[in-house]
């Protein structure tokens, strides 16, 4: 039975959440200690460290498999514009401790954003190759998040996502990112961190202050998914520039979790695990065949010169199956023949042996 070999996601498990590259990272939820090493992060983006396993890995990350608020999302006509611009206040800086967390980069940096009357301290901003966030469908190359951390202590969340587009001339690109990545193969490796160049926050300011932000309550897109997070979404992107982007990818790689479904709506995860044991209980039928059963897919009866499969599966390595008046034809490999299907299979097999 399929519900015997599934592997339900949303587990609770023992295993504690170390305090490793997240989106709270570099926050006092999460603080590294000053002269600490970089702690590499537990998960990733590839196979069981993936987002689909997320929630295996520790029990603090039951939301990533449960929670109906995750984020990111596909932003469409739901959600709305923020009633108001926030506002951004982030000092310039000579330079600011720039790290690789193994599933980012990220810098440390200091600033204050007020939205809706509340202060929140900016902590951290990260990259994210592609986007994680869409909009109308639309994905973009690349996507910063500027984390803050409520001021009064309340451990509120609020993120700056800043969406980018690579520049028609493919030069022009946002002073902040050659800034910032100025150093950044000095940090190719997981666990190392560096200091960027000087960087000046005013072209990001204006653009967050003036341009329409998406806002909605969702979720941190990183382990342990936990609810409740603030997100303003730029409605219009950055520009980037192809070797900015390209050297940001080259470090950064694949960090995009997948896109969730509707806020409010089933989580994704646990969705389809019901729907996998659903599926598994069921008997085979309406011509759905069972993997690795297939002794009960009943004989085809054979009509003038059509091919006749002996039992359910007919196995052609290195031997001819015969299609109706039609001469032998090697097909390598298995192939079951169901309902006469035998010639269609031999088509397709000279078919992709002529691709």
């Amino acid at each position: 039975m399929y519900t015997q070999q599934l592997v339900f996601i949303a587990a609770v498990l023992t295993t504690p959440l170390p305090s490793s590259a997240n989106c709270m990272y570099g926050t006092s939820l999460f603080p590294r200690a000053e002269g600490a090493a970089v702690e590499v992060s537990n998960f990733g983006y590839v196979g069981l460290q993936g987002p689909l396993n997320w929630a295996a890995l520790a029990a603090e990350n039951s939301a990533c498999a449960t929670s109906k608020a995750q984020s990111p999302i596909n932003i469409d006509s739901t959600i709305q514009l923020a009633a108001e611009a926030p506002k951004v206040v982030i000092p310039d800086v000579e330079a600011a401790e720039f790290e690789n967390l193994g599933t980012t980069v990220e810098v440390i940096v200091n600033g204050t954003t007020t939205l809706g009357g509340e202060d929140f301290s900016l902590k951290q901003f990260h990259f994210h190759t592609p986007s994680e966030h869409r909009v109308a469908e639309e994905y973009f190359p690349l996507e910063i998040h500027m984390v803050h951390e409520a001021a009064d202590g309340s451990g509120a969340m609020a993120v700056i996502a800043l969406t980018f587009q690579l520049s028609e001339d493919g030069k022009t690109t946002t002073e902040l990112l050659t800034a910032v990545t100025e150093n950044l193969a000095k940090i190719a490796a997981p666990g190392t961190l560096t200091e960027t160049g000087p960087l000046k926050f005013a072209e990001v300011i204006n653009h967050v202050q003036t341009t329409p932000l998406f806002q909605y309550t969702g979720s941190l897109t990183t382990p342990p998914c936990a609810e409740g997070l603030t997100f303003l979404v730029t409605k219009k992107p950055l520009p980037l520039s192809v070797k900015t982007y390209n050297e940001i990818k080259a470090v950064v790689k694949f960090n995009s979790r997948y896109t969730q479904n509707s806020l409010g709506q089933g989580n994704l995860i646990s969705v389809g695990a019901t729907s996998l044991a659903s599926a598994g209980d069921a008997p085979a039928g309406n011509g759905t065949v069972a993997p690795g059963n297939v002794t009960g897919i009943a004989k085809p009866k054979p009509s003038g010169g059509a091919a006749t499969a002996t039992g359910a599966k007919a196995t052609a390595t290195s031997k001819s199956a015969t299609a109706t008046g039609d001469a032998e034809v090697k097909v390598e490999g298995e192939h079951h023949c169901i309902l006469g299907s035998c010639r269609e299979v031999a088509k397709a097999k000279r078919f992709r042996l002529r691709k």
